[in-house]
């Protein structure tokens, strides 16, 4: 067995190149934290939290709207987290494809809530007329909506939907209640 013999200047060389790993790791580590931290900011979040419910909003997909919203969600015609999602999915049901975009965009963040204002204009292929008039009258809004975010927890991704609201939509429903539509059609 041989044991091999390290003098002095190679001793010096090896723990220069630690120092130097060390250091990049270190700067990589603070690099990572500030990316993340960028990420993590609340109109980031919301933002992105935003983007989703418009998708389950165009997927009508009731599982990741449950996922957005609140579990105390109230608007002003009384609606729960479960009738929004049953009334978002009941009116989304009359297009074949659903295009929701927005316009002029602004979020407004007050302390553990961030309201997000938003026109929204809506388009697709609709099923019949109540799907027409619901394109109609929702692209002749001209106040945009309001969707007020509420952070629920400590954790970063706890970002939920208490309230949509918009001034131009009627106080007065006329007897609608979630599901009407879909159980009109189906001759219910």
């Amino acid at each position: 067995m041989k044991i091999r013999v390290v003098n002095r200047s190679q001793r010096k060389t090896e723990a220069g190149r630690t120092r130097w790993i060390v250091l990049g790791a270190l700067a990589a580590l603070f690099v990572v934290g500030i990316v993340v931290a960028l990420q993590w900011r609340p109109a980031k979040l919301v933002a992105k939290r935003q983007a989703s419910l418009i998708e389950g909003i165009e997927r009508r997909s009731a599982p990741r709207l449950q996922r957005l919203l609140a579990d105390g969600y109230r608007d002003r015609w009384g609606f729960s987290a479960d009738d929004a999602v049953e009334s978002i999915v009941d009116v989304g049901s009359q297009f074949m494809t659903l295009v929701v975009t927005t316009e002029e965009q602004k979020l407004e963040r007050d302390g553990e809530r961030v309201v997000v204002t938003a026109i929204l204009r809506v388009g697709g292929k609709p099923i019949g007329p109540i799907g027409g008039n619901v394109v109609r009258r929702a692209n002749r809004l001209e106040a945009p909506f309001e969707f007020t975010w509420e952070k629920q927890t400590f954790l970063p991704s706890s970002w939920r939907l208490i309230k949509i609201d918009n001034a131009d939509l009627p106080d007065e429903l006329y007897g609608y209640e979630p599901g009407d539509i879909r159980r009109r059609t189906r001759g219910e």
